[in-house]
């Protein structure tokens, strides 16, 4: 008898059910139905008690209309105060009611009502007020009976959105909207997978075509044309140091003389030119000047500095002397010849280097490698950003939730 008496006590266990995801909406529909059966016949007994309210407040309101004063003989001033107050009263508590229109059927709808009805009550209140309180001096009774149908009012609207409430409807609603937010995150992850992949395999064919370009630079390095073209440019480099050393030795040497020739130039003026673009640039001047014009400009230079006709004084005369002695017909033909030759030569490298496709090739092949880096630079930024997204969203932690608020309706379910 004991062991009876304790097990009519003992809380039955609900077992666990397993269900798939895909198909809570279904097994919710099926399971939670009840709830909506009942909350639409509670809110349906509501709504007939409100439209019985209704009927009566008309009766009551007709009562307080044709109410007759218990004390006749007050002053007609207060009459018709009383009488406009009870008008007006009576008009706009008819108008609120006349105005109810409760239906059953989907219970937001009815929630929405209900915030509007219970507003219009308050506005309602705030108008009457004054009339409501003179009249309550005269009629309190018939007053108070219709005051009391609109508080009854009020409290059934209380009574559907405490019924909504209890009834765990909005829980219900709540996770319906939580199963499509997570569907919505399922079908997004499966798309962000989709990118994932795509965007790996278009990195992995960029990474491909790096390669394959530097492997084609190394090869063109490494090639034959490449060795003759390093060649040439070492030529082309020895080529132009000679020259730039026969540029500066003449260049020197003209500079010693600059002073001589200029106060010479006065006096052969014929030559002035010339002697002008050999102080400007020697080497261009001695390449153009093929008959070596300059070596009779330098003889006379030389007697015009023994006839004392430039004004210099003797050490220096010997000075200059000694050094145009140096500059004979046989220092410019051979400084001539050599510059020719060393110009020639370094024409021919450059035609030769011309020719040679190699830096072409490579600075093409260049180009290509920064724009695939680029290329992959980008991808790689890109699969940051959506495997960051894909990362964040956590689906077994969001069915766990809806899972948790299921179960908090009273049932004990498992996602399989």
């Amino acid at each position: 008898m004991l062991k009876l008496i304790k097990n009519l006590f003992v809380k039955k266990e609900i077992p666990i059910e397993k269900i798939e995801f895909s198909e809570l909406n279904t097994w919710l529909d099926k399971n939670t139905g009840h709830l909506f059966e009942k909350l639409d016949s509670a809110i349906s007994e509501i709504i007939k008690l409100i439209g019985k309210e209704k009927e009566d407040v008309l009766g009551n309101i007709e009562k307080l209309e044709n109410a007759k004063l218990q004390n006749p003989n007050i002053p007609d001033r207060a009459k018709t105060v009383m009488e406009g107050n009870r008008k007006a009263f009576a008009k706009k508590v008819s108008h609120f009611f006349n105005n109810i229109d409760l239906k059953s059927g989907d219970y937001k709808e009815a929630i929405r009502n209900c915030s509007h009805l219970e507003n219009e009550i308050e506005t309602l209140a705030k108008s009457t007020a004054r009339s409501y309180q003179i009249l309550n001096e005269f009629f309190a009774r018939e007053a108070g009976t219709v005051a009391k149908n609109i508080k009854n009012v009020e409290n059934y609207l209380k009574d559907i959105k405490n019924a909504v409430k209890d009834n765990k409807i909005d829980s219900v609603e709540k996770i319906k909207k939580d199963i499509e937010n997570v569907n919505v995150k399922i079908n997004l992850r499966k798309q962000l997978l989709g990118e994932l992949e795509e965007l790996e395999g278009s990195i992995k064919n960029v990474k491909d075509s790096i390669l394959s370009i530097e492997d084609k630079i190394k090869g063109i390095k490494s090639g034959e044309y490449h060795n003759n073209y390093e060649n040439l440019l070492k030529e082309k480099e020895k080529l132009e140091h000679e020259i730039k050393k026969i540029e500066d030795n003449l260049f020197h040497d003209f500079s010693i003389l600059e002073r001589a020739f200029k106060k010479y130039s006065k006096i052969a003026f014929e030559k002035e030119e010339l002697i002008n673009e050999y102080l400007k640039s020697p080497v261009n001047a001695l390449a153009k000047d093929i008959n070596l014009e300059i070596i009779n400009v330098i003889n006379n230079l030389k007697s015009a500095i023994r006839d004392d006709k430039l004004g210099l004084d003797n050490k220096k005369s010997e000075k200059l002397l000694i050094k145009l002695k140096e500059l004979d017909k046989e220092y410019f033909l051979g400084l001539q010849k050599n510059y020719n030759e060393i110009k020639d030569k370094l024409n021919s490298v450059n035609i030769d280097i011309g020719k040679n496709n190699v830096k072409k090739d490579i600075e093409l092949a260049d180009k290509e490698l920064i724009k695939e880096k680029m290329h992959l630079g980008s991808l790689d930024n890109n699969l940051s950003i959506i495997k960051n997204d894909f990362e964040k969203i956590d689906i077994g932690k969001l069915k766990k939730e809806v899972e948790e608020n299921v179960n908090k309706l009273g049932f004990r379910v498992e996602f399989g």
